[in-house]
């Protein structure tokens, strides 16, 4: 059996309420490519670090992390 690497894609966000749903949808698709391709591992996901937001970014991060179990977030407090 061959160990693939596994990814973690980190994605700063500030004030991206506007964008944030289809940067999800594009870089799981590219983590979907990758894995059907062999070059990652199942286990690679993305984290989205929210960086002080004062927009809805923290909700949708939330939100994310709860219906894909690819998706983590991270919220910085200052």
């Amino acid at each position: 059996m061959i160990n693939l690497p596994k990814l973690a894609i980190i994605v700063p966000c500030f004030n991206e309420e506007a964008v944030l749903p289809e940067t999800q949808v594009r870089l799981l698709q590219v983590l979907d490519r990758l894995t059907a391709s062999r070059k990652i591992d199942s286990d690679s996901h993305l984290v989205f670090v929210d960086d002080g937001s004062r927009d809805s970014t923290w909700s949708l991060i939330e939100d994310a992390a709860r219906c894909e179990s690819r998706v983590q977030g991270l919220k910085l407090s200052r």
